[in-house]
């Protein structure tokens, strides 16, 4: 190994590269799918959902009747429990607010999430209205001490009415990677409104109400119990218009949670991708741990030809392997643990140190084993070959094993710079793209909840004398991914209007705004307009809306909805329509624009139109006039719009720079195995080109002959890695409603490139070799 330190040195650092960058690649797919596996039992443990039938809509609440319906149907069912999860301010005193994640729910929450509990009462720690559990973390925040905390009370926005709630325990913070990340588990009826007083039962199972999860036997037949419960709320005449489904806790995140960042299917292409890496970088080990063999095959000979046996030789081979695995995995292990803090935050994802190392040792001691057991294969298999055949001297056999690796890592790096082409040509698209409506000089506000309302005209006044404010607007719009099925903007079905087919599915974007949401957005009005402050039941539909409903003369039509479902018991209220907006985009560019229905409601989340070139002024300004209203405003986060569009591509920036990165390793690794192959091929065809010299060859007639083989090696992995590439990228972007296209030029344009590197790569060495005295190389032969 000290002998051919070079190329031993380049075997190393791709080993090092293509296990590292697998590790983390395997831990991030590990991780994702991993959520709630922590909690007993988690194997038994299912989400239960519910689903329109008519028009597909997934609705993640389910009527609160339904846990005692289960049990009282279901005995396999062994415990239910249903809850809300919301942000909640709460005060202690005359400190400033706190919003903190809360669940409503009740002591049945711990029978199928059992915790680790600190301090206070372990039994039935919400078995009283208005008990509270705080976590560890926020029980020493608001008190210094998790005992401390035990029999204080802490007030909200309903506890002028409903009293304050008293903390009865403090609990172990949950583990990051859960479906249920919460701070405070409240037992407050009036939020989760489980048992809704007076309500006949037949009107409780159209209140959509609860998320739930059961925890079945561990003897239940999954199968059989899905078909079951999806018409289970039509056999007892419950709600005909729904099915149930039920998803293993561990799909929740990835099949029910649709707003992420990272889809699954993506995660899954970056491991495939960890995996092509690392098998490029094994390529490249065995064709180094080859040459070396082949380079050493004379002093094999003589060791056979002295006594030497197939396994003595084939072990000397392996045991300088192992050296170099060893040393390989020793830096890996620095490698991993270096780099952990730059994947984790690039990720968003935990990465403690114990499980990388755990997950480190895994997969290394995995490709040691494999290293070794193809190495004993392969290397007895030469050994063999040469104990053999002693008399033969050398062999002008081709070394077509070497030239399928390379051509193999080559292939592996077109398929990684062809992925960050697109991905880049992909996230300019979706930069360029027109989104319907002037975002610059749009601001943000968003601030503790019920504050913004209850000093709404004061916040209105001030603001509004601000010179650099234009225009203010009170919305439930927020950029994001995919819209809400429940909340003040959600998806709609149950919208009537005149000429309406029976069978119609399709689903409305319901977006809660005000009068001036048109006018700080600066939104094209296509026909009539936006409704003036004051006036009730008025709408405004956007062009895929009218489209939709066929409406000719939108301007004027009556439609009929009702928030949220119609069968709650609310009757359809009629609206009119007064006025078309130009479509645009309220979702990301995964998403379709959908047929948006915009009505009248106050929300928490206000924007500001601010002159253009004066943001930064504007925000301190405005910043100071919330202090000055009230100290708890100073919590309000102001962010341009255009930044909050920015984070939804935060999935594409990540994906750019991790198959930058493996593309870039994985040509690197290409690239040393080119140059240890022109190495070799230089040093094995010394005596051939001499003879062409000998001949009249010149030195442009040997670099033509070396140049076209290594271009053909390139046109070789181009014809393997760009099919694979493309086809792979143009799934990927049919996960956008908006994309870019994959062009002819940039493929033709990537093999030209990655040739010109190649070539670049082993011009030094071909120079060198056609340049050499033919008549030295004769005499030395």
């Amino acid at each position: 190994m000290w002998k051919y330190k070079v190329q031993s040195w380049v075997g190393i650092l791709g080993l090092v590269f293509g296990l590292g960058c697998f590790v983390y690649a395997f831990y991030w797919l590990r991780y994702e799918t991993s959520y709630d596996s922590f909690y007993p039992n988690a194997a038994h443990i299912y989400r239960v959902y519910s689903v329109e039938k008519q028009s597909g809509k997934v609705n993640e609440y389910v009527p609160g009747i339904l846990s005692r319906k289960l049990h009282e149907y279901f005995p396999v069912t062994e415990f239910s429990t249903g809850f809300v999860p919301d942000k909640i301010d709460f005060r202690i005193g005359v400190m400033p607010d706190m919003q903190l994640n809360t669940i409503s729910a009740d002591s049945s929450f711990f029978q199928v999430f059992p915790q680790v509990f600190i301090h206070g009462d372990t039994k039935q720690p919400l078995k009283v209205q208005h008990n509270m559990v705080l976590t560890e973390t926020v029980a020493i925040r608001l008190f210094g001490d998790a005992e401390k905390a035990i029999g204080q009370q802490i007030t909200n926005l309903w506890s002028e009415d409903y009293g304050p709630c008293t903390v009865t325990a403090v609990i172990k913070d949950p583990p990051p990677n859960t479906n249920l990340s919460f701070e405070a588990l409240l037992n407050y009826p009036d939020i989760q409104n489980v048992a809704i007083s007076g309500m006949p039962e037949a009107e409780q199972w159209h209140l959509f109400n609860n998320e739930m999860y059961v925890r079945f036997h561990p003897y239940a037949n999954i199968n059989e119990l899905s078909e079951q419960l999806r018409d289970f709320t039509s056999q007892i005449d419950g709600n005909a218009n729904i099915e149930l489904r039920i998803l293993p806790i561990s799909a929740i995140r990835h099949h029910l949670n649709t707003d992420l960042p990272f889809t699954l299917n993506f995660i899954r292409i970056i491991t495939a991708a960890g995996i092509l890496l690392l098998f490029s970088a094994l390529f490249n080990f065995f064709n180094l741990y080859i040459e070396f063999f082949l380079q050493r095959k004379n002093v094999f000979r003589q060791h056979a030809i002295h006594g030497a046996k197939q396994l003595r030789i084939t072990g000397q081979i392996l045991f300088e392997m192992t050296l170099s695995i060893i040393l390989s995995l020793g830096f890996t292990f620095c490698f991993v643990l270096l780099l952990r803090p730059m994947f984790s935050g690039l990720l968003d994802i935990a990465m403690p140190v114990s499980k990388l190392i755990y997950l480190f040792v895994l997969c290394g001691t995995g490709v040691m084993v494999l290293i070794l057991l193809i190495g004993l294969i392969l290397f007895g298999w030469l050994s063999r070959m040469i104990i053999r055949h002693l008399s033969k001297r050398n062999t002008t056999r081709k070394p077509t094993f070497r030239r399928i690796t390379v051509s193999l890592q080559l292939a592996v790096s077109i398929v990684f710079i062809t992925a960050s082409l697109v991905i880049m040509m992909q996230m300019r698209f979706l930069n360029q793209k027109d989104l319907g409506f002037n975002h610059k000089g749009i601001i943000q506000l968003s601030g503790p909840q019920g504050l913004f309302s209850l000093y709404r005209e004061s916040l209105m006044n001030e603001l509004t004398a601000i010179p650099q404010i234009e225009s203010i607007t009170a919305t439930a719009f927020e950029p994001q991914h995919n819209a809400n099925w429940m909340g003040t903007s959600l998806m709609n079905s149950e919208v009537e209007w005149i000429g309406k087919d029976p069978f119609d599915k399709h689903v409305f974007q319901h977006v809660f705004t005000d009068s001036q949401f048109a006018e700080t957005f600066r939104l094209d009005m296509v026909a009539g307009k936006w409704w003036e402050k004051g006036e009730k039941r008025k709408v405004v539909l956007n062009e895929e809306a009218v489209r939709v409903m066929g409406l000719s003369e939108p301007v004027g039509a009556m439609i009929c909805m009702s928030y949220a479902f119609s069968s709650m018991g609310l009757k359809c209220q009629e609206y009119e329509v007064v006025g078309v907006v130009k479509d645009f985009h309220t979702l990301s560019l995964r998403n379709q624009i959908y047929p948006a229905i915009y009505s009248e409601m106050m929300s928490d989340k206000w924007y500001v139109r601010v002159v253009s070139g004066q943001e930064q002024d504007a925000i301190q300004k405005i910043t100071t006039t919330l202090s000055n209203i009230d100290y708890r405003l100073t919590d309000t986060r102001l962010m341009p719009l255009k930044e909050l569009y920015d984070q939804l591509n935060s999935s594409e920036q990540a994906g750019l720079k991790l198959f930058s990165v493996l593309a870039t390793v994985s040509l690197l690794i290409s690239l040393c195995g080119i140059y240890t192959t022109a190495v070799s091929a230089a040093q094995r065809r010394r005596k051939e080109i001499a003879v062409r010299k000998v001949f009249g060859a010149r030195v442009s007639d040997i670099i033509r002959i070396f140049f076209r083989e290594y271009t053909m090696q390139v046109i070789i992995a181009g014809a393997i890695g760009l099919p694979l590439a493309t086809y792979a990228m143009h799934r990927w972007l049919q996960g956008y409603a908006y994309r870019t296209n994959i062009p002819w030029w940039l493929l033709t344009g990537l093999i030209t490139g990655v040739v010109a590197v190649v070539l670049l790569t082993v011009l030094g060495q071909v120079l060198k070799v056609a340049n050499r005295n033919p008549a030295g190389v004769v005499k030395s032969e």
